[in-house]
């Protein structure tokens, strides 16, 4: 009988950078084999703690900015899809502890898209190397997912810029020495008159307060930054002078990425919880039978590999567009649909992949012993960070009545 085998690769990868994939996949498989145990992950999500540690040695082998060039500490691949199989295997791995380290470089990639030549050499390799974390502060209390609005103001007064607000639900506030702020440099343009800046959070006026008991990732802390008078030098204006009042078109590029990134995380919490439903399937035995002979635990688990399948084909599309879109050959707006129907699609469905894991291990899944339920709560806010769900279904209509993207 003839041996048959797939000849195709199912997900499209273009030939240039399978090695590469295949080298990466390889090399984070393993990272998270030797390092991720399931007592470490339980530790930091009751004790909502940083793993400074994996952290670290995830710097060493270029996991944290994977894509950036060596010149800055980063990985030097070369293309965004590399840096989405790493998400994926780190995640699917441990949803915690994955999703932990890989953000605590978060908005990172704005200053190395926006910032001047000095600010990318001083303050990306540190990051790159898992030596300090990073964090970009866009969200206030009485504006949310609304940055048109900013409440926090930077007035000028000679060199310096002085900021006064409050931004909150800042990923990695409380471990970060410095990060990006948006504040409003001129109200009367409104959104046309803001601009990004680089402070230090051991500035004079600058108070960090965590913010503890998340629902779930309590592995990536999050905080309020509050800014009362604090000089800024004009030096630290994100792309120098040439960067005044450009933070929100900003901004909003670096979130076509972030996006696109978040769809990634949530492929892996799709596996994550796809790897032990399948597992228990196999082996919980009822009615004198393993459960996977069930049709209707069957249907279950085929549901969940199709949304899966379809889901990491959205998540390498839309990173192997990011390539384009990274040097500038992408329209923000075409790229701002993508990542938006990337997201939505990839975390809603991860919704309906991870409520059916419970739902095959029954009582066992709502139990901490099992993991799903870490990895629903570790899940749920995907649908409500860079962009709620219901933002960007309106960036989609936006981008189509425009018609900077066609079906």
């Amino acid at each position: 009988m003839a041996e048959f085998r797939i000849m195709v690769d199912p997900y499209l990868i273009p030939e240039q950078y399978k090695s590469e994939i295949e080298l990466v996949r390889k090399t984070a498989r393993e990272f998270a084999q030797r390092y991720f145990t399931r007592e470490l992950a339980r530790e930091v999500d009751h004790k909502e703690e940083f793993p400074w540690d994996l952290y670290r040695k995830a710097g060493e082998l270029g996991f944290i900015a994977a894509t950036l060039p060596p010149e800055y500490g980063g990985g030097g691949l070369t293309t965004e899809l590399a840096s989405a199989v790493i998400t994926e295997e780190l995640v699917r791995a441990d949803t915690t502890l994955g999703q932990g380290i890989l953000s605590g470089a978060f908005g990172l990639y704005a200053l190395y898209l926006f910032g001047t030549e000095e600010q990318k050499k001083q303050y990306i390799p540190p990051v790159a190397r898992g030596e300090k974390t990073f964090f970009l502060a866009l969200t206030e209390p009485d504006h949310g997912s609304d940055i048109t609005q900013l409440s926090t103001v930077a007035k000028k007064e000679g060199d310096y810029y002085v900021l006064k607000g409050i931004k909150t639900f800042i990923t990695n506030a409380p471990t970060a020495e410095y990060g990006l702020i948006l504040a409003q440099t001129e109200p009367e343009k409104g959104y046309r008159g803001q601009t990004l800046f680089l402070i230090h959070t051991d500035w004079p006026g600058v108070d960090v307060k965590p913010l503890k008991g998340k629902m779930g990732q309590r592995a990536s802390p999050l905080g309020e930054i509050r800014l009362d008078g604090v000089k800024v030098p004009k030096e630290y204006v994100v792309g120098g002078p040439e960067g005044l009042n450009k933070g929100f078109y900003w901004a909003l590029q670096y979130l076509n990425i972030g996006r696109v990134h978040v769809g990634a995380v949530a492929l892996g919490m799709m596996l994550a919880a796809f790897d032990r439903a399948y597992d228990f399937a196999q082996k919980r035995v009822q009615f004198g039978r393993p459960i996977i002979e069930f049709q209707l635990i069957q249907q279950k688990l085929a549901e969940m590999a199709q949304l899966i399948d379809i889901s990491r084909l959205a998540v390498y599309r839309a990173h192997l567009i990011l390539d384009e879109y990274i040097k500038g050959a992408v329209e923000p707006r075409t790229m701002a649909a993508i990542s938006s129907i990337t997201k939505v699609f990839v975390t809603e469905n991860a919704t309906k992949v991870i409520d059916h894991a419970i739902q095959i291990l029954g009582g066992s899944g709502y139990m901490e012993e099992y993991d799903v339920e870490r990895i629903w709560r570790d899940h749920r806010v995907t649908r409500i960070y860079e962009g709620t769900t219901e933002i960007n279904t309106l960036t989609i209509v936006d981008s189509l009545r425009r018609g900077f993207y066609t079906l």
